[in-house]
């Protein structure tokens, strides 16, 4: 007799009212979360914020380039990028320059990539066949 070896993928279950009930200050939690990201430039580590809905929808509305850095200069929240002092001690015309001066070009779009995961625009939603009860 032959064994299946084959595993069996697990199928989630399905998520009910009463486990959102008993969830709602850790689901309210995840709405202010916040990650640290090593920048190599640096050689350190700085920290951003998840971006709300409509701060998304705005980069998006901007473009690759102006959303990406639109998204860093309004997540990264150590260091504060929006300090005048910093933006003057990098002769920023405007505000938001300050990205360009700090970061790589190749890491504004990765710390955008990564505000934007924190925010669940990624692979956080799949398909499932099967539901258990």
């Amino acid at each position: 007799m032959k064994m299946d070896t084959k595993q069996t993928k697990e199928t989630p279950k399905k998520v009910t009212l009463k486990e959102l009930i008993a969830r709602k200050h850790e689901i309210e939690d995840q709405k202010n979360a916040k990650k640290d990201l090593y920048i190599k430039s640096l050689d350190g580590v700085i920290t951003v914020e998840k971006p709300s809905r409509e701060l998304c929808i705005d980069a998006m509305d901007m473009g690759a380039a102006d959303g990406d850095k639109y998204l860093v200069y309004s997540c990264v929240i150590e260091p504060n990028l929006k300090d005048t002092e910093l933006q003057k001690a990098y002769g920023c015309a405007e505000p938001m320059d300050i990205v360009e001066k700090i970061f790589e070009s190749g890491e504004i779009t990765q710390i955008a990539k990564a505000c934007v995961f924190l925010a669940g625009y990624g692979d956080s939603v799949k398909m499932v066949d099967d539901i258990k009860n």
